[in-house]
Order: C-alpha cells, then sequence, then structure tokens
C-alpha cells in the first residue's frame, strides 16, 4: 500500500502562532490607543486656544443679551431686581466693555462674565488714554450671562515647571476711547469680582499668563502649553508653545 503522508501543524506550532498572533494584537491595540490618548490631548490644547481666541472676537463684537431683571445705577453699582422690575435694555448708564475670565478650583475649568461699565457723566472731562477712561468708567462684572468652559478629556491647567494647579485671572477690555482692546493680567491668583476694577492699571497690562495643560494621566507625553501674552490686543496675542519651548 502507499503510504499517505498528511501535512499539518503540530499542538506546539498551533500554540506559538496563536501566542505570538496575540502579543501583536496586543501591540496593536496598545499602540492604537495611545495614539488616540495623544490626539485628545493636542485637539484639547488646540480647543482652548481657539477658545481663548474666540473672547476676543466677542468683546469686539458685543451682544447684549441680558433682559431688564437687574439695574445699573449712575455710580455704577449693578443689582439684580424682580423679574423685569429692572432697567430696560439699552437704557441703563452701562455699557458692556468686555469679558472676565477665571480658573475653577480645581483649573479643569474656565470662568466667563461680562463686564460692564458706567458712562461718565457729562461734567466729567474724559481722559486722554485707554487706561485712564477705563479707569473712569468704573468696571464690574455683570450679574448676568456667565459661562463655563471646561478642558476636554479631563485635562487642567497647572503653573509651569510642575504640576501645581493654576489660578489667573484676565480681564478684557475694549476702550470707550480708542476702540482698541487692552488685556489685563495676573498670571497668579484669582481676582474677586467685586475687585475687578483693581486689575485696570499698568501693572497687569505688562503680564502675561502662561497655562501648562496637564493631560490628568491619559497621555505621558510632555507638556503643550497656551500663552496668552502681555498686552494682547487681538486674538493673535493667545498663542501654543511647543514642549521644547514652554518651560513646562
Amino acid at each position: 500500500m502507499r503510504r499517505i503522508n498528511e501535512v499539518g501543524f503540530t499542538i506546539i506550532e498551533t500554540v506559538l502562532f496563536l501566542g505570538i498572533t496575540g502579543f501583536l494584537i496586543v501591540g496593536v491595540l496598545a499602540g492604537t490607543g495611545a495614539s488616540i490618548n495623544i490626539q485628545r490631548y493636542r485637539d484639547g490644547v488646540t480647543s482652548l486656544q481657539a477658545f481663548l481666541q474666540q473672547q476676543y472676537s466677542e468683546v469686539l463684537s458685543v451682544s447684549n443679551d441680558r433682559n431688564n431683571d437687574w439695574a445699573c445705577d449712575s455710580a455704577g453699582n449693578i443689582t439684580v431686581e424682580t423679574p423685569g422690575g429692572g432697567t430696560i435694555r439699552g437704557q441703563s448708564d452701562c455699557v458692556i466693555l468686555g469679558r472676565y475670565l477665571t480658573t475653577s478650583a480645581d483649573s479643569k475649568s474656565l470662568l466667563i462674565k461680562d463686564v460692564v461699565g458706567n458712562v461718565p457723566s457729562d461734567s466729567m472731562a474724559l481722559a486722554e488714554n485707554d487706561l485712564g477712561v477705563l479707569t473712569q468708567y468704573n468696571v464690574k462684572v455683570s450679574p448676568v450671562n456667565s459661562n463655563t468652559y471646561d478642558i476636554n478629556w479631563g485635562a487642567y491647567l497647572v503653573k509651569p515647571g510642575g504640576n501645581t494647579a493654576m489660578s489667573f485671572s484676565i480681564l478684557i477690555l475694549q476702550s470707550p476711547l480708542s476702540g482698541i482692546i487692552r488685556t489685563f493680567i495676573n498670571p497668579d491668583a484669582v481676582v474677586a469680582d467685586a475687585d475687578i476694577a483693581s486689575l485696570v492699571s499698568q501693572q497687569y497690562v505688562s503680564q502675561s499668563v502662561k497655562m501648562c495643560v496637564n493631560s490628568n494621566g491619559t497621555y505621558a507625553g510632555p507638556k503643550t502649553a497656551v500663552i496668552v501674552k502681555a498686552g494682547s490686543a487681538t486674538a493673535s496675542g493667545v498663542e501654543t508653545l511647543g514642549d521644547k519651548l514652554n518651560g513646562c
């Protein structure tokens, strides 16, 4: 009888094949997961930059969407009234001048509020520079139209050189005198709403703020920073810094 040779895999060969295939699949999945996390981190940084840049556009194109549930008197004091009992929109002594941005307690969000100023009386001589005029307008936080921006993918903002959550204040105002945007920054603290007029000074015009974005464990690479430059007058003053330049 002619002998028939059967060709196939032994048990050892089959086990080795399955083992190697399993390792390859794990490697591919791990690499894919890492790539997704990197992309998420970069998207989060880009979104933060775009959001900060958008604030300059919002200040230039003011949208007054308040109702008449609050009033602003001749001293610039803002009070919330009973529904419908305040000043009709467009008829108060206050004007919307800009935006106020601060960090939340955990630095995972930004808090955004409108800023209003009180129009000086006709008897008051206006200052001849933007800083002086903004001081005369006695800026205050509006009690309406506050928003929150959450940093994407659970990331949070930290101080350069470590992982300490940061606190800062950014006041973006359009000058009633020149129409130019002025940015006032305290890079180290959240200034209380009632005290934002203290930011309108030369000291805070010359400050910048660098926000290092901590991925909160989803990405092991170097941090990227978003910076709002001192004296920013347009959205171009908000930039992203790569890991070799940012000091994070």
